[in-house]
C-alpha cells in the first residue's frame, strides 16, 4: 500500500528567550516559560535563526560586564533584542574592543513587563493589574484593557483627598530660587547630574511666570534644589526649612502619588541628599528606598521604557532625553546603594536592569561616581569579579584592589571611595580573620587622602555631609587596625578631626570628636595593661636569673653551644634527641 511522508509541523516561531535557551515554547505572550522563569517574552518576526534581521548575533542575555575597561571584568552585553534595537546593537559590536569610552550596557537577565506612556506606569506581566490586559491580548482584543486596579478594593470609601499647595514664590523669590539653585549646580550638579541647568532655569522662569498652575511636582523639584543651596551657602535662605517641608507636602500628597512622573524621582532624589545631610541615617535611607520603589513603579530599570519615555512629546522640553533618563535612574541608584552598604541595611533590588550605562561629559563626574558605586556587592550592578572568590573575605579582598585602581582626584569622589574601603574593612573587621598588610595599605592610603581632601573641602566651606564622618571613621579604623604602621596615623587622623570640627563647631561634630578621642583613651588603656603584664614577666625574669649558680638545675648537662656537629649524635646530645631516635 502506498504510503505518503507525513510532512512533520513545526510549531509557530519561538520566543526570543526561548528560542535562545532551546526551549520549548507555547507561542503565546507572554509564554509559559517566559512567565515561569521571570523572562521578557518578545517575539521577532523577521528572524527564526538568532540573529536579527540584519544579521547581528543576538548576544547571550547573561554575561560579565566591565567597568571602564578593568581588568578583573569581562564584558559582552546583550541589547538587540527587538528590531529597534539594532543600530545600538552593531555599533555596541563594533566598540566591544575596547576602543571606545562608553560604558557597556548592563545587562543581568530580562524581566517582562508592561509599560503605560500615559500614565508612567510599570508594571510587571503577571501582576494582577496587568492581567487584564494580557488576557485581553490572548483573546484577541484590537485594544485590550489598560493596566487598572480592578476590583483591588470594594470602593466603599473615597480616595484621601489631596491638599492644596500655595506658590513657591511666597517662600523664595525667583531672583533667591536662580542664586540657591547656582550653589547646587555648581557644588552638587557634577555629582547629582540629573538635571540640564539651562532647562531647568527655563522651567522655573515658566513656573513663576505662569504662577505654577500646572507644575506642582517641579515646584518640589525646585525647593529641594533651593533647600539645598542654601545648605551649602555660607547665607542660607531664612525659610530653607520651609522649602524643605514644602517639597515633603507636595510628594507625600496622595493624589501627587496617584500620577507619580519623572519630577517626583528627583524631587525625591533633593530630599535624599537633604535627609543624608541633615538628619538620622534611617530617614534618609527609608528616603532612598521610596525613590528606587518609584524607578522601578515608571519602569525607569529598563532601556525599552526609557527610549519610549523619551520619545514622548514634550519629553525634551523637560530635558528628559535618553541619557538624562539613564543618568536619574543610576545615580538614584548609586545613592541609595552606600546609604543601604555603608549602614548595613538591605537595597532595593530589580528583578533585573537593562538600562544602559551613562555617557561620560565634560564638567560632570556623575558617571565616575556611578561606577565607584558599582563596585559595593550587588546583584544589579554591572561590576562582577572576573572569578567566584571562595570566601567573602576573598571577595572583599579583590574589591579593595579593584577600588584602590580606580583613580580620581575629585575631592568628594576622593572621600565616597575611602567611604567604601571602610565599609570593606568594617566586613573584614567583623569575619575576625587576619587582614593581609596589603589590603591593610589600601585602607590606609584611602583614608590618608580622605582626611586630605576633606580638610580641603571644609577650608573652602563646602561642607559635604560625608567629609566629617569618613575622618572619624578612619580613626577608628587605625585603632582597630592596632599595629605599628596604623598607630604611625592616629596623629593625623585626630589632627583632621579636630580641624573639621573648627570649620563646623556643633554638637555633633564635638560629640565625635569626644568619642574618638574616648576610644583612643580605651586603645591606651588596653596597651597599659598588656605592658603591665609584660613587665611583670621580666620582673619574674630577674629574679629568676639572680639566683646563686648552687641552685641551678643540674638534671640538664652544661652544653656548649659550640658543638662539634660531627659528634652531635654521641652522648650526652643523642638522648635529648628522644628514646625513638634509631641511628
Amino acid at each position: 500500500m502506498p504510503t505518503t511522508a507525513a510532512k512533520r509541523k513545526r510549531a509557530r516561531k519561538a520566543c526570543i528567550p526561548c528560542h535562545q535557551r532551546k526551549r520549548k515554547c507555547d507561542t503565546v505572550y507572554p509564554c509559559g516559560m517566559c512567565t515561569t522563569y521571570g523572562y521578557n517574552c518578545r517575539y521577532d518576526e523577521d528572524d527564526t535563526s538568532g540573529t536579527t534581521g540584519d544579521g547581528v548575533h543576538v548576544l547571550p542575555l547573561t554575561k560579565r560586564v566591565s567597568l571602564d575597561g578593568g581588568g578583573r571584568l569581562t564584558n559582552r552585553a546583550a541589547m538587540a533584542r527587538s528590531p529597534g534595537n539594532r543600530s545600538q546593537t552593531e555599533r555596541d559590536l563594533r566598540e566591544s574592543d575596547g576602543s571606545s569610552t562608553k560604558s557597556p550596557a548592563v545587562v543581568s537577565g530580562a524581566s517582562p513587563g508592561i509599560f503605560d506612556e500615559q500614565k508612567f506606569r510599570y508594571s510587571g506581566a503577571s501582576a494582577a493589574m496587568a492581567f487584564p490586559h494580557v488576557l485581553g491580548i490572548a483573546l484577541g482584543s484590537d485594544s485590550p484593557p489598560k493596566m487598572r486596579s480592578f476590583a483591588y478594593n470594594f470602593g466603599i470609601r473615597p480616595e484621601e483627598a489631596s491638599n492644596a499647595h500655595c506658590f513657591l514664590g511666597n517662600l523664595i523669590s525667583e531672583e533667591d530660587l536662580g542664586i540657591f539653585s547656582s550653589v547646587y549646580f555648581s557644588l552638587l550638579g557634577p555629582i547629582g547630574d540629573v538635571m540640564d541647568p539651562r532647562i531647568y532655569a527655563q522651567r522655573c522662569r515658566d513656573y513663576y511666570r505662569g504662577s505654577g498652575s500646572s507644575a506642582v511636582t517641579f515646584a518640589a523639584v525646585a525647593a529641594g534644589v533651593a533647600a539645598l543651596g542654601s545648605f551649602l551657602s555660607p547665607n542660607r535662605h531664612p525659610r530653607e526649612s520651609d522649602l524643605v517641608q514644602y517639597a515633603k507636602a507636595i510628594l507625600d500628597d496622595p493624589a501627587s502619588m496617584r500620577l507619580h512622573d519623572i519630577d517626583h524621582i528627583v524631587a525625591w532624589g533633593m530630599r535624599v541628599l537633604y535627609l543624608r545631610a541633615t538628619t538620622r541615617p534611617s530617614n534618609a535611607w527609608i528616603a532612598s528606598c521610596t525613590q528606587m520603589h518609584l524607578c522601578e513603579a515608571i519602569g525607569l530599570h529598563e532601556e525599552e521604557n526609557i527610549k519610549k519615555m523619551a520619545s514622548i512629546a514634550g519629553a525634551a522640553a523637560l530635558g528628559h532625553d535618553v541619557d538624562r533618563l539613564r543618568r536619574i535612574f543610576w545615580i538614584s541608584w548609586a545613592g541609595h546603594n552606600m546609604l543601604s552598604y555603608e549602614y548595613d541595611r538591605s537595597p532595593v533590588v530589580f528583578r533585573a536592569v537593562t538600562c544602559q550605562s551613562i555617557i561620560p561629559v565634560s564638567g560632570s563626574v556623575a558617571d565616575r561616581f556611578v561606577q565607584l558605586i558599582q563596585i559595593i556587592p550587588s546583584p544589579n550592578s554591572p561590576f562582577q569579579l572576573e572569578w567566584q572568590s571562595p570566601s567573602p573575605s576573598e571577595e572583599l579582598f579583590e574589591r579593595l584592589k579593584a577600588l584602590n585602581e580606580f583613580q580620581t582626584t575629585h575631592p568628594f569622589l576622593v572621600v565616597t571611595k575611602a567611604d567604601i574601603a571602610f565599609c570593606f574593612f568594617r566586613r573584614l573587621y567583623q569575619l575576625k580573620i587576619r587582614i593581609p598588610d596589603d589590603i591593610i595599605k589600601l585602607v590606609i592610603d584611602s583614608g590618608n587622602a580622605a582626611v586630605e581632601a576633606a580638610e580641603r573641602q571644609a577650608s573652602q566651606g563646602r561642607l559635604f555631609w560625608n567629609i566629617i564622618g569618613s575622618v572619624f571613621q578612619y580613626a577608628c579604623i587605625l585603632l582597630a587596625i592596632d599595629t605599628p604602621t596604623a598607630s604611625v596615623h592616629i596623629d593625623t587622623a585626630f589632627k583632621g578631626l579636630e580641624n573639621l570640627v573648627k570649620s563646623a563647631d556643633t554638637a555633633l561634630t564635638r560629640e565625635a570628636l569626644s568619642m574618638a578621642r574616648h576610644l583612643l583613651s580605651l586603645n591606651m588603656a588596653k596597651k597599659r595593661k598588656e605592658l603591665a603584664q609584660l613587665e611583670a614577666v621580666e620582673a619574674n625574669y630577674q629574679f629568676f636569673s639572680a639566683q646563686p649558680a648552687s641552685e641551678a638545675n643540674t638534671a640538664v648537662p652544661d652544653m656548649n653551644w659550640e658543638v662539634d656537629w660531627d659528634q652531635f649524635f654521641i652522648e650526652p646530645y643523642l638522648s635529648m634527641l628522644g628514646p625513638d631516635l634509631q641511628l
